[in-house]
Order: structure tokens, then C-alpha cells, then sequence
């Protein structure tokens, strides 16, 4: 009885040894594990002449099972919530932020759905700028717009900087051949100083 005592201690604690390396959901891994350590004779202490071999079938029942299936479950949902995201990162970066006209179509269906809309000016400036292309005309032309609107904005408080911004701005319109966009750019006060034509 002694030495049966004394194998069993010694599998009990070889067993051990190699299942404290897995998790409960890894069952088979561990099954493997133990039926190929323990599938040769091998001598279990120096004091004792005896060598042991087994073969172990593990299982887990009870609470022990129920709390496996929920983590596996809980993980299995996690997964595939990380899953469902990155492929959402994957389709707004590849799909919809490729161009700048498809990612204006996502904002623009987004906001008539309702779904968090994005307000524009949001959405123009800090959005649009990092769309893979969004060089076109028509996002330039927007930038531009944006930014010129943000430096007149500035300028309220200060009529004579207002002043000089615009006129710097007819200058360089002259300066381009457009005289058109230069009038466009003339003060009320300053029409009313030109000379009829």
C-alpha cells in the first residue's frame, strides 16, 4: 500500500507539473501532453525501486465545466466583437476614406439615417483632409475656402488688419489676371470712392 501511496503521489505531481501550463478550455492539449510524458517507464523517486507509467483521461465536470463554458463563450464574443471592429476599420479606410467623393456619400447617407451624425464642418476639416485622395478639385477648393473663411474670421476684431487682408487679397487677384475676383474682393466703402466707368 506504501508504494501505491508513494506511485500515486509521484504521477499526481508529474501530472501537475504539466497541467498548471494550460488553461481548462485547453483540455486536449493537456490530454496530449500528459499521455506522451507518462507513456514510458521512468523511475519516480531515488529511494524507491519503482518505476511508474500511465495513462491519464481527464475531464472536467461539475461547476468546473460550467465555468470552462462560460469563459469560452465570453471569449468567443470577444473575439468576435474585435473581429466585427476591425472589419469596420478595415471597410471606413479601405472603402469609404479611399476618395473624397465616397467618403462625402458615407457622410451624407450617415446624416439622413440619423446614425451619430457628424456635423460638416467637422467632417470637411477634420476628416476629409486625411482621405486617401482627397486632392480633388472640389476638396481643394474646399480646404481653401475653409481657410480663408477661419483668417477673415480672425480679422472681425481688427479692422485695419480686415483692411489690409483684403487688400493684399485684390493684389495678388490683379496680379493673377483677375479682375473680376479683385472687384469681388473691393469694400463698400471703396466702391463708392472709384470713378464711374
Amino acid at each position: 500500500m506504501l508504494a501505491l501511496a508513494a506511485a500515486r503521489g509521484a504521477l499526481e505531481e508529474k501530472a501537475s507539473q504539466i497541467t498548471r501550463k494550460y488553461m481548462p478550455r485547453q483540455l486536449e492539449e493537456v490530454q496530449s501532453a500528459l499521455a506522451l510524458e507518462l507513456s514510458d517507464w521512468q523511475r519516480v523517486d531515488a529511494e524507491w525501486p519503482m518505476e511508474i507509467k500511465s495513462r491519464l483521461v481527464l475531464r472536467l465536470e461539475g461547476e468546473a465545466a460550467a465555468r470552462t463554458q462560460a469563459y469560452e463563450d465570453a471569449l468567443r464574443d470577444q473575439q468576435l466583437q474585435h473581429e466585427i471592429y476591425e472589419s469596420r476599420v478595415a471597410h471606413m479606410r479601405d472603402k469609404v476614406l479611399a476618395d473624397a467623393d465616397t467618403a462625402r456619400a458615407w457622410w451624407l447617407e450617415r446624416h439622413r439615417e440619423g446614425h451619430q451624425p457628424i456635423a460638416w464642418d467637422e467632417f470637411n476639416t477634420h476628416i476629409l483632409p486625411f482621405v486617401g485622395r482627397s486632392d480633388d478639385a472640389q476638396s481643394n477648393a474646399m480646404r481653401t475656402a475653409y481657410v480663408l473663411a477661419q483668417a477673415v474670421e480672425r480679422l472681425e476684431d481688427d479692422p485695419a488688419r480686415h483692411k489690409l487682408f483684403v487688400a493684399t487679397a485684390r493684389l495678388l487677384m490683379k496680379e493673377m489676371d483677375w479682375p473680376d475676383l479683385a472687384e469681388g474682393l473691393t469694400l463698400p466703402e471703396q466702391r463708392k470712392l472709384q470713378p464711374d466707368q
